[in-house]
């Protein structure tokens, strides 16, 4: 009896296997969290110290005197564009060294100039700086206060910089591709009967008018204006040997002819 009583006394402070088991399990799963914890603060701290790391090397790769910039070397032969513009264009954005340039915004800033049309800005290692400029075309004077290119679009150049042999064009603004086109077409054809021609304007009817080297004027008007200036060209050699002078005038808005005023003694009548 006393040996039983001992037992259960014994079974009173000894738990179950099963509770004993889930404290064992509780203790890895504690022991578990603690090492994960270890490990991501010791992984943080890694991290944290690459990341300084990178920085101060991106930052003494950056630096102006770690690989300074030696030259800057412009690929393209330039007519119009000054030198002058070109360094202060350039100015302020070569102070940083050949990693830290800037060649977006020194692109622009190459773009923004008179008489520049693209502009390609490149690194060449270990320390140059590759500029080439494509310049404009000047194929006229717009209006007389711009230029246009031989696609027909207008840009702005100082003026004491225009080339002094352009023809005049001038029109409504958002028609320069048509007069740049109709100007060719009608330098081609009154070329072929020796007038040369200086000019030509659409005003807001979009009636033509040309300016010869002469003074002369050749009016158009609106309609029909290839079929006009097809029978002025076959009839205008023969009423010059006619006459044996130059024009004056010329009117071709009549439906069946033209008229023509002749310059008399240095006259050049121009209405």
């Amino acid at each position: 009896m006393r040996a039983r009583r001992g037992s259960r006394r014994g079974a009173q402070w000894r738990k179950p296997a099963r509770e004993a088991a889930g404290d064992a399990a509780q203790r890895v799963e504690s022991r578990a969290r603690r090492l994960g914890w270890l490990r991501r603060g010791a992984l943080a701290a890694a991290v944290m110290a690459g990341l300084a790391g990178a920085a101060w090397g991106t930052a003494w790769l950056l630096a102006p005197g770690t690989f300074p910039l030696q030259s800057v070397y412009f690929d393209s032969r330039l007519q119009h564009v000054r030198e002058d513009d070109l360094r202060d264009a350039l100015r302020g954005h070569l102070d940083d060294g050949f990693l830290g340039l800037d060649v977006d915004a020194i692109h622009a800033a190459l773009e923004a100039l008179p008489w520049v049309r693209s502009a390609a800005v490149r690194r060449v290692w270990p320390g140059q700086l590759r500029v080439e400029i494509r310049e404009q075309v000047a194929a006229a004077v717009w209006n007389g206060e711009a230029l246009l290119n031989t696609s027909g679009e207008a840009f702005d150049a100082p003026e004491d910089t225009w080339p002094s042999d352009l023809p005049e064009l001038s029109g409504p603004a958002g028609r320069e591709v048509d007069v740049v086109q109709r100007h060719q077409e009608v330098e081609r054809t009154l070329g072929r009967i020796g007038l040369a021609v200086d000019g030509l304007a659409m005003d807001a009817r979009e009636s033509w008018t040309i300016e010869l080297e002469t003074g002369a004027r050749i009016r158009l008007g609106r309609e029909s204006v290839d079929r006009r200036l097809a029978r002025f060209l076959a009839a205008y050699p023969g009423l010059v040997r006619e006459r044996g002078t130059d024009l004056a005038h010329a009117d071709l808005r009549y439906p069946n002819g033209f008229s023509v005023r002749w310059r008399e003694d240095g006259n050049h009548a121009a209405d």
